[in-house]
């Protein structure tokens, strides 16, 4: 796949950002790269572009830094939207939209279960009668519904006005009342499929042009018209609810309700304890609140073609052998190289040009293991 010459900051060339997609590798990364690397990933993500997925931003790179500096300010911040997105004077917001802490495990809302059952027992409340509510994480684009006003997200506490999208005609999901809060700008998934697929990358790129202040191109105009593009309160999310022993009892049947009752984008589900007591107790971060966290499940594998397998030598100066790949979109990038482990793999496998492989990727690296080999 032709390098992309748009993708550079000050410390990393257009080439070393794309072996740093391909391959998710933070090892050799000095502590300004790292930082570059996710703030051009964030900025790309937010702009509707992504070049990672969420799994391996998260647990690869975001990681990285977290093991380096545990108290970098980059990791305090809600990144707020890139100026090419949004422009405009930007506004307190009526309450703070912060980042959602994330887990890619049973055992991550297990931990977080037993932190806000110790915050009920430092208050006096009865952690065994605490309710906790499951909700659909819409992948879509963050606002606030005042009544009056829609704002952006923008880093958390400030935003931009973009009560145009109102005026092009965009609804409330659920009973169509504005006031409700936060909220996501969304658009259906069987409807862009069938009328938008062909027009935008994908969802989150369709929905960033929704908010511009230049006039709508058409299929985005009929999408709002057609009611196919909403705005969604999270107070109207479909949700269950109950104690934190049917939390645990249920998780995977709740789990899998929660990723396929609304046909919107979903990439995860957010868990809150309901009762106000322990959400005062507990507070945020500037970050994130503590007393919610997102469960997310990012385990993708997609059948390709290997189309050589080329040796590559790293700052360390061990070679690795790299499969290229025909350009697949899995977890919302787009894969054309990975990382073939060691050249003993690669010679029992027999993977080489038209080996058809099964890429994986989930909340680690993305690599490649032989499926059902396929000669050509």
């Amino acid at each position: 796949m032709p390098i992309d010459s748009s993708l550079t900051t000050p410390h990393l060339s257009s080439e070393r950002i794309q072996q740093l997609i391909s391959q998710a590798d933070s090892s050799q990364l000095d502590d300004q790269e790292l930082l570059e690397f996710l703030q051009l990933c964030n900025a790309r993500y937010r702009a509707g572009n992504s070049i990672i997925s969420d799994a391996v931003y998260d647990s690869v790179y975001l990681a990285a830094l977290q093991i380096r500096y545990p108290n970098h300010p980059f990791l305090e911040a809600v990144e707020p939207e890139p100026d090419k997105v949004i422009a405009g004077k930007t506004v307190q917001l009526p309450e703070h939209m912060l980042s959602t802490e994330k887990t890619y495990s049973l055992d991550g809302i297990k931990r977080w279960l037993a932190r806000i059952e110790k915050a009920a027992e430092e208050i006096g409340i009865n952690s065994d009668a605490l309710i906790f509510r499951a909700t659909p994480k819409l992948d879509g684009f963050a606002a606030y519904d005042d009544g009056t006003s829609l704002y952006t997200r923008g880093d958390g506490r400030k935003g931009t006005d973009i009560s145009r999208v109102f005026e092009r005609g965009l609804i409330v999901a659920g009973n169509g009342i504005r006031g409700q809060g936060p909220g996501e700008i969304v658009v259906s998934k069987s409807y862009f499929e069938t009328n938008l697929a062909d027009v935008f990358d994908n969802t989150r790129n369709f929905q960033a042009s929704i908010i511009k202040e230049k006039d709508l191109e058409q299929p985005a105009l009929e999408a709002i018209q057609e009611k196919a593009a909403v705005f969604y309160p999270f107070a109207q999310l479909p949700n269950w609810s109950g104690t934190a022993t049917n939390l645990i009892d249920q998780f995977d049947t709740v789990v899998d309700e929660m990723l396929t009752t609304v046909d919107f984008d979903v990439d995860g589900v957010v868990i809150e304890v309901t009762d106000e007591q322990i959400k005062r107790h507990v507070g945020a971060t500037r970050h994130h609140h503590r007393w919610q966290i997102a469960y997310k499940s990012n385990i993708e594998t997609a059948e390709v073609k290997v189309l050589a397998v080329t040796a590559q030598t790293s700052r360390s100066g061990r070679v690795n052998p790299v499969a290229e790949l025909e350009p697949t979109k899995l977890s919302g990038a787009i894969i054309s190289r990975a990382t073939a482990h060691h050249y003993g793999m690669v010679k029992e496998q027999g993977i080489g040009p038209g080996t058809l492989i099964e890429l994986t990727r989930s909340g680690l690296v993305p690599g490649p293991m032989p499926c059902s080999l396929t000669m050509p």
